[in-house]
């Protein structure tokens, strides 16, 4: 299986029913199920007859399925790519590894068994507790390119911390980071975890080390920070990044699993509403764990503005996106930001650009 290929699926679960929920819920979402074991017998048969299809598979078992013992699951496990097991009580199962609880829903189900696709230096298993840490998550995520997703996210961060609120700033655009650039600063990336900008603003970009421990390191950054927002660029392709094991998807996981809102930005323009279906058509078939909101950048003024926001409206509304925001289109600001290497606060704080995006940090929680 190549990395951009959605993953293969054998199931040899006993439950009919707890089987049909994993099996339709995987297809669903556009995985494919090549084989569904009755029994353990049924399994061997085909891992021996089609080994070449077995050996890009994920195999999803149940511990009581008939004939299993753990030294033919051992057997079998040599021949699939990886291996998760579910029980009604996971608890009471012994001998066997990576068996969890029943998904209760899809969305747990597609955030768990995701995991287990990736490589095992990548893939971690640690689920964060949302209502124990500390941040509110913000991810920010570009509808196709040039839309200001990097400079929305930099100048929330801003504008969450002049509300004393603790923000960390990261920038996870693996193709393209430009979080430092636009602040003029270096050497970001060489930080272990994240460097102080300001009074309650910190920034981090992220580096491939980081990006293998990224439980970890979010878990401290939680813990430490009111407000994290992180820079994701481009989510084109967003189902193939969720199950590939490259660790420049890592974070894009990690945020559609863990983080409390998911920020979908747009153009209004004919490009930028065309790759906002893209995105929107493949979200639909995608579940992530983060609640999804819309926002329309650089909306024109007047008649022509309306008839932006209608569109983009009528484009997002199927999604039942959390909030749909809308930012008009500034020039004037956004380029005096750009050549002075600041935030739209530092350049002219009664700007109208500046007030829209303060108007989003203010109603975010944290």
């Amino acid at each position: 299986m190549s990395n951009l290929e959605l993953p293969t699926v054998i199931t040899a679960i006993s439950n009919p029913e707890v089987e049909g929920f994993i099996a339709g819920a995987l297809f669903a979402q556009g995985w494919s199920v090549i084989f569904r074991a009755i029994d353990c017998d049924s399994l061997e048969n085909y891992t021996r007859t089609f080994p070449e299809n077995t050996a890009a598979a994920l195999l999803i078992y149940s511990p009581d399925l008939s004939g299993l013992t753990v030294v033919r699951l051992e057997s079998v496990m040599r021949t699939v790519k990886a291996v998760v097991g579910f029980a009604r009580e996971p608890e009471k199962v012994t001998g066997y590894s990576d068996v969890h609880a029943i998904p209760a829903t899809t969305t747990d189900l597609v955030s768990l068994v995701r995991g287990f696709v990736r490589a095992p230096l990548i893939r971690q298993n640690t689920q964060l507790s949302r209502q124990s840490r500390r941040a509110h998550v913000l991810a920010v995520g570009s509808a196709g390119s040039g839309t200001g997703c990097t400079t929305l996210a930099l100048n929330l961060a801003m504008e969450l911390s002049v509300l004393e609120k603790s923000t960390l700033l990261i920038d996870a655009n693996f193709r393209a980071p430009s979080i430092a650039a636009l602040l003029a600063i270096r050497n970001v990336q060489s930080e272990a975890g994240w460097r102080t900008l300001a009074p309650g603003l910190s920034v981090a970009e992220i580096s491939q080390d980081q990006a293998l421990s990224i439980d970890s390191y979010m878990e401290r950054a939680t813990t430490t920070f009111d407000n994290i927002v992180i820079d994701l660029g481009s989510i084109s392709g967003l189902s193939n990044r969720l199950t590939d094991r490259r660790w420049t998807s890592t974070m894009t996981t990690w945020s559609c699993d863990q983080g409390d809102e998911m920020m979908i930005v747009a153009r209004a323009d004919l490009l930028g509403v065309h790759r906002l279906e893209q995105v929107v058509a493949l979200l639909g078939m995608t579940s992530i764990r983060s609640s999804i909101s819309f926002t329309l950048n650089m909306r024109s003024q007047g008649r022509k503005g309306q008839e932006e926001e209608a569109r983009f409206l009528s484009i997002a509304a199927p999604l039942r996106p959390t909030a749909v925001r809308v930012i008009n289109r500034d020039s004037r600001a956004a380029a005096a930001a750009q050549a002075e290497k600041a935030t739209f606060i530092e350049v002219n704080e009664r700007s109208a650009l500046r007030k829209s995006i303060a108007k989003i940090a203010s109603e975010m929680k944290g």
